[in-house]
């Protein structure tokens, strides 16, 4: 690993692990008993630079709970980043598929051969692929920092210092025909105030802008799950959301932890301007979304989650 990279780790690193620990149901999940001769064998390279960024929060939340070791692995796969549990003399092949495509895997059914041992699918179909062994794998920020940036718009939102009935801010690159029309028909009505469109901001301000918006959209990019949402949890929003049709390991529920509209948004604008106007149910949104990210999308949360799952589906 050469030292520019090394001196870029350690900053994150103790950036991390100066932020609150998991939630303690999940620092629970995992006996100090279970660990005894596993071992993780991190990647050195990846196909994609981007990718450090995604999966480096996973690889200091596993390194405060095993011994991980950057080395030569092999990255062949398609939308993979593919890592090695060790665990006792035996090794095994883990991927962690972070493909915006739902249909992309990799674990074989049928007794086919498959070059994964485990795959941990981010953009996870709901009702699964018929294959133990492919699990959902929750979803990350774009930013590795979303938590330490985060803190400070937290804060401001439970303040409920609102400057925006409903935000949201999406860049047509992606999904252009659904965000386009989305954004058309929140600026084309006069029953809640929009604000954001196809215009971008730096992710501080994005941060901030969420805490002072009642209401905030949630809208698919290249796949269904998008790293907007996962910035939304982490402050605490009311996310109003066309239904992804993919599953986080522990399910989103609608009206409890975000809001889903029709299949064909239809109904968008009456929840805005409802949720707008319940400020109780709105709250109550929030609070929920915020606990839910903390105990399952937080970067100790979601580690010791594929910790967890490594050592149920692999044996030593």
């Amino acid at each position: 690993m050469n030292l520019l990279l090394r001196g870029a780790r350690k900053a994150v690193k103790t950036a991390l692990l100066s932020l609150q620990p998991a939630a303690p149901d999940a620092q629970s999940q995992i006996r100090s008993a279970e660990l005894e001769g596993v071992s993780i064998r991190w990647p050195a390279v990846l196909q994609k630079a981007e990718w450090h960024t995604w999966v480096e929060p996973l690889y200091y939340g596993l390194r405060a709970r095993v011994p991980v070791v950057v080395q030569e692995v092999a990255q062949e796969l398609r939308g993979t980043v593919v890592i090695e549990l060790c665990r006792g003399n035996r090794s095994y092949r883990v991927g962690l598929n972070t493909s915006d495509y739902p249909n992309l895997v990799h674990v074989k059914g049928n007794g086919g051969a498959s070059p994964l041992s485990l795959e941990f699918k981010m953009q996870f179909r709901t009702g699964g692929y018929g294959v133990a062994n492919i699990v959902p794998g929750g979803y990350v920020s774009d930013t590795v920092l979303v938590d330490w940036y985060a803190r400070g718009p937290s804060r401001l939102r439970r303040e409920q210092r609102f400057a925006y009935d409903v935000y949201g801010r999406f860049g047509l690159e992606f999904a252009t025909e659904i965000r386009a029309r989305a954004i058309g028909t929140l600026r084309s009505q006069s029953r809640v105030q929009f604000y954001g469109g196809d215009t971008k901001v730096s992710f501080r301000e994005f941060l901030g802008e969420i805490a002072r918006s009642r209401v905030c959209i949630d809208l698919p990019g290249n796949g269904p799950f998008c790293f907007r949402l996962v910035n939304y949890l982490a402050v605490g929003a009311c996310v109003i959301s066309p239904p992804h049709g993919l599953s986080m390991p522990v399910p989103l529920i609608d009206r409890t932890h975000i809001v889903y509209t029709r299949p064909d948004m239809s109904d968008l604008i009456d929840l805005c301007e409802q949720y707008v106007e319940d400020n109780d149910a709105r709250e109550a949104i929030v609070e929920a979304s915020r606990s839910y990210y903390r105990r399952n999308l937080y970067w100790r949360s979601l580690s010791d989650y594929y910790l967890r799952t490594m050592l149920d589906k692999l044996p030593a």
